[in-house]
């Protein structure tokens, strides 16, 4: 049996960080090593998540409103008018938001293979 919490770790934190990586390389064209600093993971975890061989599927970024963080979050990172403690917190919210989610529910039901369960809620 898994908890939601370990869907999370597993699943959820590194779709999150693999679309913050992106969007701050992609759209505001930050340096590998920069993103790495301001995020608090390693260069080397940065260039997986740029080459998909980290987070390889993206989960959960559909889940309403989500993509929409994702870019506000990169925006303040690269604006440099974010402080590392706010982008945790940010990213706590954003965690909260997703695991509320009908799509995160859903997905942690078939992945038990369980009907009519609201743990996730």
């Amino acid at each position: 049996m898994k908890p939601p919490c370990e869907l999370i770790v597993k699943e959820l934190l590194p779709s999150l960080r693999a679309a913050i990586v992106k969007e701050l390389s992609e759209v505001h064209h930050m340096k590998q090593t920069d993103i790495a600093e301001v995020l608090g993971i390693t260069q080397a975890s940065v260039s997986l998540y740029l080459n998909v061989e980290r987070a390889k599927e993206i989960r959960f970024i559909t889940a309403e409103g989500i993509s929409e963080s994702i870019k506000e979050i990169a925006a303040s990172i690269a604006s440099k008018k974010i402080s590392k403690a706010a982008v945790l917190h940010s990213l706590c919210i954003l965690c909260s938001e997703v695991r509320r989610s009908e799509e995160f529910c859903q997905f942690h039901q078939d992945m038990l293979h369980i009907k009519n369960c609201d743990i996730c809620k």
